[in-house]
């Protein structure tokens, strides 16, 4: 497989190692078709298997699709430093991973430290939807959150396991109360007869919303087994935040998406914001309609996505 580097001329030896780490990321996964290095919302270097030509030399600056990239990757960069500063609210911790999936394809913004990131992008125009599972997608974002945490490795810090894939095969069962009931915050609608949605083994919150109205929330924040969790935030704190965040999250999407699109078109279909506890998850229904879950359990990311996952699909609309 042919690669195509590229590095910005303040770029000296101290990035040789973390050049290389994003090469080898590129040659083991397949499904990567995209990775570069920010600093600060500044661009380092990327490697790509994108296939396309150099720029003609009577080419004009910044019409290729790798300036297009170099440009999204400081657009995101920044992003993620804004939704890191209003999820600081709860005390959840940095946010770590960010993952922008449209219908075809996704991008992801993965921390090294606050102002070190890699970006990745996977193209895949198969039409295979991230409401029934996307294997290129997951291949990529193993690999990007792999490669932050090799990244940190250099750094002699240890990993922060964005995405929970580390643990995502051998987590070990919490001591749930299983009389619990879950708490309603608002009951209106599909989601309002499947309270069972949540659970303190994984997905401990969910919200339905409609037209930036939140029709249903329903959670588990506060069964026993989750009390570490709150050291530093009450439940209710947390309640109210997220039925705040929620409403707002359709309109983050829209913008995110209106940014992805000359790169991954389509719809934003999932959106990922992983933090150091946990993540929150944005599933599109239909136009004006969304699922936002939470998890706050980092070794369970991967596990309430997945429920997500499912839970998106069963109330995605049908027919015409």
């Amino acid at each position: 497989m042919e690669l195509h580097e590229e590095q910005a001329e303040h770029v000296g030896p101290e990035f040789d190692l973390a050049r290389q780490a994003c090469v080898a990321a590129i040659r083991e996964t397949p499904a990567l078709h995209y990775l570069a290095h920010y600093s600060s919302g500044v661009f380092d270097f990327g490697v790509d298997a994108l296939g396309d030509p150099g720029p003609a030399p009577d080419a004009l600056p910044g019409g290729t699709r790798r300036e297009e990239l170099k440009r999204l990757g400081r657009h995101l960069t920044f992003q993620v430093a804004t939704l890191d500063r209003t999820l600081q609210e709860v005390r959840t911790g940095r946010l770590i991973r960010t993952v922008l999936h449209t219908g075809e394809g996704a991008l992801f913004c993965d921390s090294v430290v606050p102002t070190e990131h890699v970006v990745g992008l996977v193209l895949d125009h198969a039409g295979a939807g991230p409401l029934f599972g996307h294997p290129a997608v997951d291949e990529a974002d193993r690999a990007v959150a792999g490669l932050a945490t090799r990244l940190r490795g250099q750094l002699s810090l240890g990993s922060l396991n964005p995405g929970g894939w580390e643990t995502s095969a051998d987590v070990v069962a919490l001591p749930v109360d299983d009389e619990a009931q879950p708490h309603v915050t608002v009951g209106d609608g599909p989601l309002a007869s499947r309270l069972e949605s949540v659970r303190a083994t994984d997905l401990h919150l969910v919200a339905h919303v409609v037209d930036g109205e939140v029709w249903a929330m329903v959670d588990c924040l506060g069964d026993p087994s989750l009390a570490p969790f709150f050291k530093q935030v009450t439940v209710d704190a947390r309640r109210r935040f997220y039925h705040g965040f929620a409403q707002e999250l359709g309109a983050l999407a829209t913008k995110l998406n209106r940014a992805v699109n000359p790169v991954a078109g389509g719809l934003m279909e999932r959106l990922v914001l992983d933090v150091e506890m946990g993540a929150i998850y944005y599933y599109r229904l239909r136009p004006g309609e969304y699922l936002v879950g939470v998890t706050i359990d980092q070794a369970r990311v991967r596990a309430a996505d997945d429920r997500m996952s499912a839970l998106a699909a069963e109330l995605t609309p049908t027919g015409p």
